[in-house]
């Protein structure tokens, strides 16, 4: 194992992001050229590999697409297995913000936090719409269930330390969403969360439309009320 002391991987993981992926490696090369990075490719029918490859970065690629919770399970099991203290989960669309990045990680430090939060919503008010509605609710239950106020429990843009990457890649119950977070809060790991700004997609568009969020409120919560009880 190569051991790389209190340092920090990004994983990217990446679907047919042919049209993204290239400006979200620009963008972090240049913020942070020090800092490493691994793209999962998981399964694409496009040239993300190829274009990553060219770009001088790792890809641990899947044959075919297993989804967000085995792409970054795969991204966990790299930083544990080249001794890396931290790893984050970045978007390849473009959506996460890279100047924020060693923010979180001094925070992580700092606070000596196990899962830190890049929060749209620590300093600001969230919106009244489906998804602002369905982050308030998550939110609500992830404090009954917890015991914790996480200000934005749907944002993607987490950093982990090895305490919890160890933990999420022992089980394949887990995956990178609220209830996760319950279930870490709820075993007493501590949480913490730091504002960030999120940009515009660069391509493409959500895959949440208002139905879909519906949806997608009402399975975080009956995992975060019910079924995280019975790990």
């Amino acid at each position: 194992m190569v051991s790389n002391g209190d340092r920090l991987l990004i994983m990217i993981p990446a679907w047919n992001e042919a049209g993204n992926i290239a400006e979200v490696i620009g963008r972090l090369k240049k913020e942070l050229p020090d800092t490493d990075l691994l793209v999962i490719d998981d399964g694409s029918e496009d040239d993300t590999a190829a274009i990553c490859k060219g770009l001088g970065v790792p890809v641990a690629g899947h044959r075919v697409n297993l989804g967000l919770a085995e792409a970054v399970r795969t991204g966990m099991k790299y930083a544990i297995r080249h001794g890396y203290a931290y790893c984050m989960q970045f978007d390849a669309d473009g959506q996460h913000d890279e100047k924020s990045v060693s923010k979180m990680l001094k925070t992580a430090k700092n606070e000596k936090a196990g899962i830190v939060i890049g929060s749209r919503f620590k300093n600001t008010k969230r919106g009244f719409g489906a998804k602002g509605l369905g982050s308030r609710i998550i939110s609500a239950c992830i404090g009954i269930s917890g015991g914790v106020k996480i200000a934005d429990p749907t944002s993607g843009m987490r950093l982990f330390d090895r305490h919890v990457m160890e933990k999420y890649v022992s089980s394949t119950h887990f995956s990178p969403e609220p209830d996760m977070l319950a279930y870490f809060a709820h075993h007493k790991v501590k949480i913490a969360e730091v504002q960030v700004e999120m940009n515009e997609r660069i391509s493409g568009k959500s895959y949440l439309d208002m139905t879909g969020s519906l949806a997608y409120m009402f399975r975080m919560c009956t995992s975060i009320l019910v079924m995280q009880w019975l790990r």
